[in-house]
């Protein structure tokens, strides 16, 4: 399934004198949200997440639209983070109908918000919009989504392009680790699996951009805070295959290399299709003088110092 190509980008000058004072941040206690909040702490921040809602967050569901616009309402934001999404692959596959509720038509009400009261909108989406076939892609490239969660992540895209047209932001990253309460990264849970003395079957024939939290976020908050709207690319520097990537990480903690099992895609039993090579080009976001991202190594080594290995 094909959609639509990203319309021409949109800069909002007038965002350089008008920034955002109130901020709600959907999706706080995952780990792309705390480090976002982070980031975004030195203006009035609402946290809201869902099933691991935290201290003050805020509870919003996604999948429910009324829940949702009630927290909007009371928010009253005018920067809308939406960090909040269903993430399992696998699961979006066999529970297509959750995943769309969750992952295309919650954003669409956070946008169908920002169109009524004059808020921008900041949405994380995936390089898995893309089918994996061409050597690099760009931000105007057409998508080519191969299972549920990837179609949800471009649809809405689509729903913020249409409903906010010029203050939107779309991030699209991937293979995304750092610091994260509930390990759901796929270094903390090799890390885990290999301590445990699993043998940890690991897909060679996978490769990707592994991208640190901490860089998305400050990535993000440099974009806002330029008043720039539009599709951005934002990855970390390096592309290897999973393999690389799990020999790397137990180099990195002196973990058992002999635990990983090389096993190609095809024999894993996935419920979802996954494209088995993406790299985004990040010139874009690169040109805009956004911070370089860290290498594995460098990203790794941030996670050892913040203690969550």
């Amino acid at each position: 399934m094909r959609t639509r190509v990203e319309h021409a980008d949109v800069c909002l000058p007038q965002a350089l004198t008008h920034l955002p004072t109130r901020t709600l941040l959907i999706g706080s206690s995952g780990q792309l949200g705390r480090a976002l909040a982070v980031r975004f702490a030195g203006r009035t921040l609402t946290t809201a997440s869902h099933q691991h809602a935290r201290g003050e967050d805020v509870r919003i569901d996604l999948g429910d639209a009324s829940a949702t616009q009630s927290a909007l309402r009371d928010a009253r934001p005018d920067l809308i983070l939406v960090a909040g999404a269903m993430c399992n692959v696998d699961r979006c596959e066999t529970e297509p109908a959750i995943c769309e509720r969750t992952n295309t038509r919650g954003p669409a009400v956070v946008a169908e918000y920002a169109r009524t009261h004059g808020a921008r909108v900041v949405l994380f989406s995936t390089d898995h919009v893309f089918d994996g076939t061409r050597a690099a892609y760009v931000e105007t490239d057409t998508v080519n989504p191969l299972n549920v969660y990837a179609r949800s992540k471009a649809f809405a895209e689509d729903a913020l392009r249409e409903l906010v047209p010029d203050r939107h932001l779309i991030v699209r990253t991937g293979w995304v680790y750092g610091p994260d309460w509930q390990r759901r990264n796929f270094v903390l849970r090799l890390v885990d699996r290999v301590r445990a003395g699993e043998q940890v079957p690991v897909p060679g024939d996978q490769w990707g951009s592994p991208t640190y939290t901490d860089d998305i976020a400050s990535a993000t908050r440099h974009l806002v805070d330029r008043g720039e709207a539009g599709t951005f690319h934002a990855t970390g520097p390096d592309l290897l295959n999973r393999v690389a990537l799990a020999q790397e990480i137990c180099r990195k903690f002196g973990l058992d290399l002999t635990r990983l099992l090389d096993q190609p895609t095809s024999a894993l039993g996935q419920p979802a299709r996954r494209p088995l090579r993406v790299r985004l080009d990040c010139r874009k976001l690169q040109a805009t003088g956004a911070v370089p991202f860290r290498t594995v190594a460098a990203g790794l080594g941030s996670l050892a110092e913040a203690g969550d290995v």
